[in-house]
C-alpha cells in the first residue's frame, strides 16, 4: 500500500464548473516537489451543471485525486465530507473561485510540515478587475480579502485559503453544519473553526504572503448583495453570540426598532448613496448587520445552546 499523502486539498464547489475549472488549471501551475506527495478531493455539493466532467477531465501531474459528494447543502457539510475523505497531514483548503499563486502548495505546507504552527492562515487578494475605487477594507473583508489580518498574529482563518495539521481534529472535530455559504446562515464557518483551534491553544501563523487571487462573480458588488450579505452576517453574529459565547442582551427589539429608524432618517438625508447600483456606505453596511442581529437574537435565545461557553464541538447535531 502507498504512503499516506503528506497534504491532501481540499476544493468544496457547487454549480461552478468553469470557475472551477480555473481554479483546478492554477492549481497544476503550483510548484509541486517531489518530495510533497499531495492529493487533492473535490466535494460536490450537489453540482447539476459539467462539474463532475470538469473535475475529471483537468489533468493535474503527479497528484492523487478524488471526487466525492456531499448532497445536502451548505459549504460546512461539504467541507466535513471533505475531511473525513482526506489522508494527509496537512489539510488546506481552497475555494472553487480563487486561483493560488505559484509558491502556494510550498508555502501553506512548509510551516505546518516544520512544526512551528498548527494552522495557517493564508492571504487572499481581489482580482484586480474586481476592484474598485469605492471600496473600503470593510467592503474588502466582505469579499473575503485579507485586508483585516494581521501577519504577525492573525486572529482566524479565511476559508478561500487556510490550511491546518490533522491533529487539530483531535480537539475541534468539525465545521459548524448551520454555518457557511449554503446553510442557514450564510457565514462564518471558517471563523469559528479558526475561533475553536485558538481557543484549544493551537497556534495560528500568518503567511499572508502566499495568496490566492479571489475571482468572485461580479454580482457580489451589487448594492444588493451587501444588503444580503448584511443580513446574513447580523444573523450569523447572533448564533455565535448566543451558542458559542453565551452572551445575553436586553431590550433587542426595542433597540433594532430604534436603530432602524435611524437608517431611515440616515437614508433620507443620502439619497444619492441608497440608489447606487454597486458597493453600499460603510455606516449603512454596519446598520443593516446589526438591525439583522437584533431581529434574530431573540430567535436564537429560544434555542438551546450548541456549545458549552467557547466550546470546540457541538453539543447537539
Amino acid at each position: 500500500m502507498a504512503d499516506p499523502p503528506l497534504a491532501s486539498v481540499i476544493i468544496c464547489t457547487r454549480d461552478r464548473a468553469d470557475s472551477l475549472r480555473h481554479t483546478l488549471l492554477a492549481l497544476r501551475a503550483c510548484r509541486h516537489p517531489e518530495s510533497l506527495r499531495a492529493e487533492l478531493v473535490i466535494v460536490d455539493n450537489g453540482s447539476r451543471d459539467d462539474t463532475a466532467a470538469v473535475a475529471q477531465a483537468v489533468v493535474l501531474p503527479g497528484w492523487d485525486r478524488h471526487f466525492v459528494h456531499e448532497p445536502s447543502p451548505g459549504q460546512a457539510r461539504a467541507r466535513n465530507r471533505g475531511l473525513a475523505h482526506a489522508r494527509g497531514r496537512v489539510l488546506l483548503f481552497l475555494d472553487d473561485d480563487v486561483r493560488p499563486s505559484a509558491n502556494w502548495l510550498e508555502g501553506m505546507c512548509e510551516p505546518l510540515l516544520a512544526g512551528t504552527a498548527d494552522a495557517v492562515a493564508g492571504g487572499v487578494r481581489l482580482a484586480p478587475e474586481l476592484e474598485r475605487p469605492w471600496m473600503t477594507r470593510l467592503h474588502r473583508t466582505w469579499l473575503a480579502a485579507t485586508d483585516f489580518l494581521d501577519p504577525t498574529a492573525p486572529i482566524e482563518m479565511v476559508g478561500a485559503n487556510m490550511a491546518f495539521a490533522r491533529h487539530v481534529l483531535d480537539r475541534v472535530p468539525a465545521f459548524d453544519p448551520e454555518l457557511g455559504p449554503g446553510g442557514p446562515y450564510g457565514q462564518s464557518d471558517d471563523s469559528l473553526f479558526s475561533w475553536q483551534l485558538r481557543e484549544a491553544g493551537f497556534r495560528l501563523r500568518g503567511v499572508l504572503h502566499v495568496t490566492v487571487d479571489h475571482h468572485f462573480d461580479r454580482a457580489r458588488l451589487l448594492r444588493t448583495s451587501f444588503h444580503r450579505a448584511a443580513r446574513h452576517r447580523g444573523r450569523t453574529l447572533a448564533y455565535l453570540a448566543h451558542h458559542w459565547r453565551h452572551e445575553e442582551l436586553a431590550w433587542a427589539r426595542l433597540r433594532r426598532v430604534r436603530l432602524t429608524l435611524r437608517l431611515l432618517r440616515r437614508r433620507l438625508a443620502d439619497l444619492p448613496s441608497w440608489r447606487q447600483r454597486e458597493g453600499m456606505p460603510v455606516w449603512e453596511m454596519e446598520t443593516l448587520e446589526r438591525i439583522a442581529f437584533l431581529r434574530q437574537w431573540p430567535k436564537e435565545r429560544r434555542r438551546p445552546r450548541h456549545y458549552a461557553p467557547r466550546g470546540l464541538a457541538r453539543l447537539r447535531p
